[in-house]
């Protein structure tokens, strides 16, 4: 899919905030390759041609007035879940307090602000949901996830785009996301203990960015989910993450989630509808085997951006 097929009447001028994780690199990628002007920044891992900034830090605020930017989009946060469950300040704090003082101060050069939530708003007993459903959060950080949706949509009104996604995988600079923890734990011949009782549906992380851009050149605000199509378990997820790889999916070991003593609880039956999504930009969001082609592909290619799926 070509992130040209639709290029903007004028270019954007974007600040992304956490531009050397997961979404927030693929923000970057995209936004270049469709013409816009993008800004990254960072807070503890740096990558050539990153903006240090420390959402903590009251300059913060002032440094986004002083870029005078269209659109900041808010991948960053403390996305740990038991980490977020084991220190509530933390969470609330990078999660809701410093994201909603960055969007005030968008607000204040009338930027856009687009922030990436989850499916852990809600509590997984009658999943997949639409935006429609009900939220009721399990965790801290779900619930640090849904006051901050609140808290913007009522300080900025049509000028946020509140975006939700879940299991978020690919090819990315750091190698943190499931997909590397996987390939890591088999290559080395260990087993890898996997709820069979957690289902969602796993997003690929270029097809994320590319539908957030897309949704922001349309001018679209509120609540959006964008995730996958495929609806499976945690355990048929790292299978096919394993077939596609060529690592022993023997070693996988499923279990039920109450096994692994997770500090935080899980939505269990989880994952998110996409229709406003699939009516805006239709096909975006690929199905979980050309997601693998894809991310297969980008490995043989060796994308000198991305992280090797395994070291040699």
């Amino acid at each position: 899919m070509s992130d040209r097929s639709t290029l903007p009447a004028s270019p954007l001028r974007a600040i992304v905030v956490g531009g050397s994780g997961q979404i927030g690199g693929w923000l970057l990628r995209v936004l270049e390759t469709r013409g816009h002007q993008p800004i990254g920044t960072y807070s503890t891992t740096s990558y050539p041609g990153l903006v240090p900034l420390d959402s903590a830090n009251p300059g913060a605020s002032d440094w986004i007035r002083g870029q005078q930017a269209d659109v900041v989009f808010y991948p960053a946060g403390f996305t740990w879940v038991d980490g977020c469950e084991r220190d509530p300040n933390k969470a609330r704090a990078a999660n809701l307090d410093q994201p909603l003082a960055l969007a005030r101060a968008s607000a204040s050069i009338g930027a856009r602000f687009v922030y990436f939530s989850t499916d852990y708003v809600f509590d997984g007993l009658d999943g997949p949901y639409d935006e429609s459903a009900t939220p009721r959060p399990l965790s801290v950080y779900g619930q640090a996830k849904l006051e901050a949706e609140q808290a913007l949509a009522d300080a900025l009104g049509e000028n946020v785009l509140l975006v939700r996604t879940t299991w978020v995988f690919g090819p990315e600079r750091q190698g943190k996301n499931f997909a590397y923890q996987l390939a890591r734990t088999l290559q080395e011949g260990r087993p890898l203990p996997c709820p069979s009782d957690q289902i969602s549906t796993p997003s690929y992380g270029p097809d994320v960015a590319r539908a957030v851009v897309s949704l922001v050149e349309q001018g679209r605000s509120g609540v959006v989910h964008v995730a996958g199509p495929d609806l499976l378990s945690r355990v048929r997820f790292a299978e096919a993450l394993a077939l596609a790889f060529g690592f022993p999916s023997s070693l996988i070991e499923p279990g039920t989630t109450a096994s692994l003593s997770q500090g935080a609880p899980r939505p269990l039956r989880s994952g998110l509808l996409t229709p406003k999504l699939n009516e805006w930009v239709p096909g975006v969001m690929r199905p979980l085997a050309d997601c693998l082609a894809d991310f297969r592909h980008r490995f043989e290619q060796g994308d000198s951006q991305v992280k090797p799926l395994v070291e040699s």
